[in-house]
């Protein structure tokens, strides 16, 4: 029987090495995302593009889309988000398995009507007062609106 020379054959009982994980492979939203890269990539895209309240959307391989507010807390796991709807105001936690997570985006808020879908990124830990004002005046806004 000929051997073919395309293939390497072992000897009984050797077993071929697994083959190596290459850079960068593996869960790419994951806590060191959100720990650290997400707030500055927030802050950088404020500063090239006008945007007071940048908008983070975080879509899901479930099909959600979730309008991010905040980090509430971050494990190995998975991601607590403070989140809002379109359709109210009111806050909503989530906790997110970063392997659920399929695409990240910043958008600036134009609209002063969805200024509760922003993402509030405090530089040194604290909220922004110019921040803090624009969300009580936009959720007294929609208040009036319902009414």
């Amino acid at each position: 029987m000929a051997q073919s020379t395309s293939v390497i054959y072992l000897p009984p009982g050797v077993v071929p090495a697994a083959p190596a994980t290459p850079q960068g492979a593996g869960i790419p939203f994951n806590r060191q995302f959100f720990e650290a890269f997400l707030p500055q990539a927030v802050n950088s895209f404020c500063t090239q593009v006008q945007c007071d309240i940048p908008r983070v959307e975080i879509y899901t391989a479930d099909g959600a889309t979730l309008y991010v507010n905040g980090i509430s807390g971050v494990t190995d796991l998975w991601v607590a988000l403070h989140t809002s709807r379109e359709d109210h105001a009111g806050p909503v936690e989530v906790f997110l398995p970063y392997q659920t997570i399929f695409r990240v985006e910043i958008h600036p808020e134009s609209n002063a009507t969805r200024h509760h879908l922003g993402f509030h990124a405090p530089p040194n830990g604290a909220a922004a007062p110019a921040v803090q004002a624009k969300v009580v005046a936009s959720k007294a806004s929609l208040a009036k609106a319902k009414k």
